[in-house]
Parts: C-alpha cells; structure tokens; sequence
C-alpha cells in the first residue's frame, strides 16, 4: 500500500469511523480500522461487530494496492496533529505504516488486513430513498424517549415501520412514547417494521445531512444499510416485536389547551432547579386563564410560578417528570404546543401547534 492523499480528505471520515470503535483487547482488530484500496479508491472501514461503517475516499495517487489494519486511535490523533492544509504520504514497509509530512514522520504497527472482521452481508427484501434532511427529523424528534440497557432489550432503540405512503419512528421507554412520521409521494406496497438499536441511532443522527438529497435505505431480515454520500453504514437489528404502541393512542380528547412552548420551557427549567430528586416531579395546575407551575424537594424548598394560558375551564392537575416534558419541548421548533388529555390521572399528550405529524405521549407520575 503506498498513496498520498489531502489531510482534509482523510480526517473527518477517520473521527466518524472512530466513534464506532470500542476497546477490545481479546480482538485487537476492533480496536483498528481497515485500510483497503480498490478501484483507485481508498476504502475505510471500521466495525464493532454489531455496526459497520464504510467510508469511500478520494488519493492524489495511488501507487500500490493491499490491505491491513492500523490503530485507529492512534492513526486520527496523527493525521490531526498535520497543519491544516497538508499533503499526507502513506505507505506500507513490512510490518509498518510510514506516515510522512513535510518533515514529519510516524512509523506505526499494523496488522494484516485479512484477519479483520467481516461484517455479515444479506440479501435485501425492501430499499427506498428518502431525504436526509426528513429522516434525520423524525430520528431526531423521538431518539430521546429510548430505552438506555433496559432488560427488556426490544425498547433500546427505535421502531422503523414503513407502510402504505408513511414512514414513521417510534421510541418508548416505558414511561413515554414519542412517534414522528414522514408522508412519501411514493405508495409501498408492502409493510416493514424493524427494530435500530440504541447505538445505531445515534451514530446516524450524525452521519445524516440537513439538506433534502436522497439516501438509500436498505432492509434485510437481520441487517439494516443506509447509503449516505460516500458512506455505508450497516447494523444489526434487533431482534424481537416492538410493543403494539397504536392500542395507546386516543383520538378524541376532553380537553386541549394551547400554551407558549417558550414560557412553559423557562417554567419548568427554574421548576427542575428544586424537584425531589428522586421522582423529578413537577405539578402543573391548568384552569382560570392560569398555568401553575409547582414543584418541592427533599428539603421541603419550594416553587410556584404563574402565567397566562388560553385554558380556562375546569381545573386540571398533573404530576409528570419535567425532564420527559422538557425534552419534548426541544424537539418541537414551533411557539406553541397542545396538550391533550382526559383527566387528571391519565397520559398527557404533546403536539405541535402546527405541525401532525409527530406526537409525544407521557404517562403521570403516581406519587
């Protein structure tokens, strides 16, 4: 192996592909990423054995052709050490990697790159391409509400379920629900529904762009890939049924109250400064044109905030976790929310003022 290449061009694919790794020392392979040229390219790849990323990345020149594995660690803190606009030479001697800049020079150890681990490739059943910008939102507007290592492994993730004309993510802990869809022109004749995990999701809120150029999404009975630009980003799915959400959701409502999502955000940032620290509960008191926003602690400290709301029936109260409430809030981009609900005991719902297609569920705290 033997190139030169642009020190811009290498770098940020090498902190992407690191992210992925994790310290393995009874498989010092996943601790590396695989150089491997092919077609004039360089291909990088590095893998955790659960999740693949693939990145494809143009050389100056191009000499020699092999495959091995390097550090990847050591490999990005080198090439991010070079002065910005630097021309990198890169070249494989016996057991070594030279790496050379200027008047810079790295000998590194390598491995042969035929050890490394390969991820399982499948036939895929269903593809379709859709908008970054888009599906990085509904990823994005529900990622918050998944499970984190929770026995019950099917709900550290998020269920992706393609159907008719909608694509739709869900994500539940438990103790709340938050489901965001995307209405495509195209009508899908068939219906897929697949479990990311929890580490796939957030390694590709990262990998998604915020424009509307298409990416190609692919499902196989065990794997997803998504194709990104010059990326290939493969993971395993989970394997199990995703809980039957839709037996949760209520149509009609008694009541609904529209509210600034600005005022109530600062009310229930100054509330969390003083809730219990075990349950994280704050009470929201709605009735009169008032909302009342209280919260106690441990130390029987207290606060109490009012301002106006355009609610001005019978009095309604709730105990929820402000932390689930204040996540929610961030995710919606408009100044005004609904909140939907029957009766004091049962689950609040969350929607933006103008925009259908994402609903938050979350159950009350029962103190």
């Amino acid at each position: 192996m033997n190139f030169i290449i642009k020190r811009k061009n290498i770098l940020k694919p090498l902190q992407k592909l690191n992210s992925l790794i994790s310290i393995n020392h009874e498989n010092p392979n996943i601790n590396n990423i695989l150089f491997k040229i092919k077609n004039n390219y360089l291909f990088l790849i590095s893998t955790n054995l659960e999740i693949e990323l693939i990145v494809k990345v143009s050389c100056i020149k191009i000499y020699e052709t092999e495959k091995i594995s390097v550090s990847g660690k050591k490999i990005l803190n080198i090439i991010r050490s070079f002065p910005v606009d630097s021309i990198i030479h890169i070249k494989i001697e016996k057991n070594n990697m030279k790496i050379i800049c200027k008047n810079i020079y790295f000998l590194l150890s390598i491995l042969s790159g035929m050890n490394f681990p390969k991820f399982k490739k499948e036939k895929k059943t269903f593809n379709i391409d859709i908008s970054q910008k888009k599906f990085k939102d509904i990823i994005y507007n529900t990622q918050f509400a998944m499970a984190k290592q929770d026995v019950r492994h099917y709900l550290n993730g998020i269920c992706l379920e393609i159907n008719k004309n909608k694509i739709s993510v869900i994500a539940t802990d438990g103790y709340r629900i938050s489901i965001s869809s995307i209405m495509m022109t195209k009508f899908i004749s068939s219906y897929h529904s697949v479990i990311i995990p929890r580490k796939t999701v957030i390694e590709l809120i990262k990998l998604l762009n915020d424009v509307d150029l298409p990416f190609n999404l692919c499902i196989g009975n065990k794997i997803i890939q998504f194709y990104i630009n010059e990326y290939i980003f493969s993971s395993k799915l989970i394997d199990n049924d995703f809980p039957d959400y839709k037996n949760l959701l209520i149509k009609n409502f008694d009541v609904e109250i529209k509210i600034n999502r600005h005022k109530l955000k600062q009310a229930l940032n100054r509330a969390s400064i003083l809730t219990h620290q075990k349950t994280q509960g704050v009470k929201l008191q709605f009735g009169h044109g008032e909302c009342i926003v209280t919260a106690y602690n441990e130390q029987e400290e207290k606060i109490k905030e009012k301002f106006l709301v355009n609610y001005s029936d019978k009095i309604i109260e709730l105990t929820m976790n402000v932390h689930y409430i204040l996540e929610v809030i961030n995710v919606i981009k408009n100044d005004f929310i609904k909140i939907l609900l029957n009766n004091s005991t049962s689950s609040i719902y969350i929607k933006d003022h103008q925009e259908f297609h994402s609903v938050y569920i979350i159950m009350p705290l029962i103190l």
